[in-house]
């Protein structure tokens, strides 16, 4: 099992800056709301540094940037075929409030879904948006049973907190120059903030 780790200033400002200029001068991007661009021309700046931090070789199995205004809902990235069990996140730019990436204890094992949460049931370009709340799926792993942490949710008082029952995890500063790696089966969002925020999202194979 992979351990959720966040280590801070690992990523030059060189390196970051190559980034948000490969990103700015794409000309288009994928999916209007988050904006997205495919990572395929820049994993190689990053992935010796990700290597070091993880102490394992690592094979790129796809990734994107990501820049949005509107806290992403929970979700997997994890797809069983690609076996993409390492999941990184790389900070780029934000503005106005700092956000937090909430990484959730709780893990789901099958094809990437988004939970809809009290909205509407969505429609994603990779992930399936399905309607409810993670703790009315008997699929996922590690519920609590109990209400979620105040700590936790102050991070996330932009959902009823009905919604987070059953679910327990940490807050990681969305801190540019920095990585934080995860297990891509576990449920991640954004926390509440303001402004708009650019990262970088990696995904590796488990080897």
């Amino acid at each position: 099992m992979i351990h959720t780790t966040q280590k801070f200033n690992v990523i030059s400002d060189e390196i970051l800056d190559t980034l948000i200029t490969h990103y700015d001068t794409a000309g288009s991007y994928d999916t209007a709301s988050m904006n997205k661009l495919s990572s395929n021309l820049v994993e190689h700046l990053v992935t010796p540094i990700i290597a070091a931090i993880a102490d394992r070789e690592l094979t790129y199995a796809g990734g994107n940037f990501y820049k949005h205004a509107v806290p992403y809902l929970p979700h997997t990235d994890y797809q069983p075929r690609d076996d993409n069990t390492l999941n990184v996140v790389i900070p780029m730019q934000y503005t106005k409030s700092l956000p937090n990436l909430i990484v959730f204890d709780q893990m789901w094992e099958q094809s990437p879904i988004t939970w809809s949460m009290h909205h509407k049931v969505q429609s994603f370009t990779v992930n399936i948006g399905v309607k409810g709340c993670p703790y009315e799926y008997s699929s996922i792993k590690n519920l609590t049973g109990k209400e979620i942490d105040h700590t936790l949710f102050q991070y996330l008082t932009h959902f009823p907190k009905q919604c987070l029952f059953g679910l327990s995890g940490s807050a990681y500063p969305f801190a540019p120059g920095s990585v934080i790696l995860f297990d891509n089966k576990k449920i991640h969002c954004t926390s509440s903030f303001t402004g708009v925020k650019l990262g970088l999202s990696l995904r590796y194979r488990n080897r």
